[in-house]
């Protein structure tokens, strides 16, 4: 139920952030969005609701260091800069921030998000390709608005990483679910740097955690929402979280597969708006792996521990690795 005081966000008055927006508290309601705390994560969302309609989007993350608020600041302000304030392409604008409680107020952004219409698409509700598309679009505007240039693939560092891994679960220091299958994809992952050595490779800016809940279709214009802080390098990390996190909400195909399991109409959206033929390149291969790879490590190890939403997104990894490895051989 809306709900208008003394409601606290961690220590903090909602009537003294309604004055701080320069609103007056009886007239402001709120509603809760989201509540979120486990060991890893503390996240409070709430949306405000002015009597004259305005609307505004509270989020308040006590758990991140002072120095990742700050970079999910800065985040926010150059990846807008990058894309422009009045364009088919866009970050949702930050109203007020409050560094030291962690909190951010954002513009509401009436409209659904890409989950939505995707969802709505399931059932022949929307269209799944130009969902798809747009979000490639979007993508593709960022990086080629923020590129730093062109550079042959290296992929030592993510050798590194893969060789570290293996060793420590070969040892028992780091137990994960599956572990020859998982030890499978190590291996696999030596095979797909080799085949991308050298490849070219684009750098810019990165939304860093593109999925189909972080975009919103509003109005006049598509909107991005919550970037993770990764600076520029391989634009092909941000293709690798999407195309991954859509099969994990909506599946791989049963027939017709296309690149990793996902359906050839899905890889030919992502081309048509991004403008660039992703399922032939070899660096993101690459970043499929990887990407796969660091979601896998993030699993109970145990079956019992795991929640059931965990336990289907498991599945569906292993499978996109079996189908990556039997479609690079």
């Amino acid at each position: 139920m809306p709900q208008t005081s003394p409601v606290l966000l961690q220590g903090l008055s909602l009537d003294a952030l309604a004055h701080d927006l320069g609103l007056a508290p009886a007239r402001v309601q709120w509603r809760q969005i989201k509540s979120v705390k486990t060991e890893r994560e503390d996240r409070q969302v709430l949306l405000l609701e002015h009597d004259d309609d305005a609307k505004l989007v509270v989020k308040q993350e006590p758990s991140l260091s002072a120095r990742r608020f700050d970079s999910l600041l800065e985040s926010y302000g150059t990846l807008g800069r990058a894309l422009g304030g009045d364009g088919a392409f866009r970050m949702v604008p930050v109203i007020l921030a409050r560094p030291e409680d962690r909190l951010v107020v954002l513009a509401h952004v009436p409209g659904l998000t890409a989950h939505a219409r995707l969802e709505a698409a399931e059932i022949g509700l929307d269209q799944r390709a130009e969902v798809i598309e747009s979000c490639a679009a979007w993508l593709g505007q960022l990086h080629r608005a923020s590129s730093v240039g062109v550079t042959a693939f290296e992929g030592g560092d993510v050798l590194h990483r893969v060789r570290k891994l293996a060793r420590d679960v070969r040892e028992g220091v780091r137990p994960v679910a599956y572990p020859k299958r998982f030890l499978g994809l190590c291996a696999f992952m030596h095979k797909a740097v080799r085949g991308a050595e050298g490849a070219p490779t684009q750098h810019a800016l990165r939304h860093g955690d593109a999925h189909s809940r972080n975009f919103i279709f509003g109005a006049e214009a598509l909107l991005a929402v919550d970037p993770t802080p990764r600076g520029a390098g391989p634009v092909a990390l941000d293709i690798a979280r999407y195309m991954t996190r859509l099969a994990y909400s909506f599946g791989v195909a049963e027939e017709g597969a296309g690149h990793a399991g996902l359906a050839r109409a899905d890889w030919q959206a992502l081309a048509t708006g991004y403008e660039h033929p992703w399922e032939d390149d070899p660096v993101l291969t690459v970043f499929l792996g990887l990407q796969l790879l660091n979601d896998w490590v993030q699993m109970p190890d145990a079956r019992e521990q795991r929640t059931s939403s965990q336990q289907h997104r498991l599945s569906r990894l292993v499978m996109m690795f079996q189908l990556l490895r039997e479609q690079c051989d």
